[in-house]
């Protein structure tokens, strides 16, 4: 019997939980479609590290790297801007859904906190909105921080353009603070960029195998 290709998480449901495909050696993402959003781009620069490295770019280059990662293990994957072009939170928020990912990813470095310490602070910190989002932002921030042993600056609940859109769990990573020159060496060594996007797929991997545990049948 042919199995006509639905939504991601039930074509993954269906071959991992079906003794008739239990050969098939599928990569752990297939048929997931997962939307990765670089921030800033073009005249909206972001944040500036001590050597001047900007935001923008550093985002777009993990973006990148996440994206490579994540085709690997067999998603379908969606970017919201490759070159460094300006987009507005409009345009983003309309891509979500439009393309109705499974999950969308917001690639983003920031600069001054809510305290105003720039220099000394450091960490990373997640942003999420409606309750589908939860798990995801959790899950992802707690996997980085202890895998990457990085400083964990919280998860927040936040109603902001990236968290907004509810086709999809869509959430907010902030991945450091380019004006810590400490983390600012960390967030621009392209080894490190390497093994967080790796690191950050092997997260949305496990996730994605967590949900779908969940909603198997007992």
């Amino acid at each position: 019997m042919s199995v006509k290709p639905i939504l991601g998480l039930a074509i993954s449901y269906i071959f991992i939980s079906s003794p008739a495909f239990a050969q098939v050696q599928l990569p752990p993402l297939s048929g997931i479609k997962i939307l990765v959003n670089p921030g800033h781009g073009g005249q909206e620069t972001g944040a500036a590290g001590p050597t001047g490295s900007l935001a923008k770019d550093i985002s777009l280059t993990v973006s990148k790297l996440l994206r490579d990662e994540l085709v690997l293990r067999g998603a379908l994957v969606v970017m919201t801007r490759e070159d460094d072009k300006e987009i507005a939170l409009s345009t983003r928020q309309a891509m979500i859904e439009q393309q109705q990912p499974a999950i969308a990813l917001t690639i983003h470095y920031t600069a001054v906190p809510d305290d105003g310490d720039a220099e000394n602070s450091k960490g990373i910190r997640t942003f999420w909105y409606h309750s589908q989002a939860h798990s995801l932002a959790v899950f992802l921030h707690n996997y980085l921080v202890k895998q990457l042993g990085r400083s964990s600056m919280g998860v927040f609940w936040n109603n902001l353009a990236l968290t907004r859109p509810s086709t999809a769990p869509s959430v907010v990573m902030e991945l450091g603070f380019m004006t810590n020159p400490e983390e600012f060496e960390w967030i621009a060594n392209a080894d490190e960029q390497k093994k967080l996007a790796r690191v950050l797929a092997d997260g949305v991997v496990e996730w994605f195998q967590g949900a779908i545990t969940l909603r198997s049948p007992k």
